[in-house]
């Protein structure tokens, strides 16, 4: 199955994913899931959203890819 199409079902099933949960299920990076997104978010399928950091701090000692959520509209 292609990487795009494992993302859409992976996507409209579950509705909101994070980039790490996304890669971890299609067996790749987070880089290549990203490039991927990139086209089903000029479509307006996806949305991103970008979560808080819980401490409120800006630190940057968390995986920031795991706040990224993606979802299906």
């Amino acid at each position: 199955m292609s990487l795009l199409k494992n993302i859409r079902d992976i996507l409209s099933t579950k509705k909101r994913v994070s980039l790490n949960a996304l890669a971890k299920a299609c067996s790749t990076t987070t880089d290549d899931v990203e490039a991927q997104l990139c086209f089903y978010l000029h479509k307006g399928l996806v949305r991103k959203k970008n979560l808080r950091l819980p401490c409120g701090t800006t630190c940057q000692q968390c995986d920031l890819s795991a706040l990224v959520i993606y979802e299906w509209v």
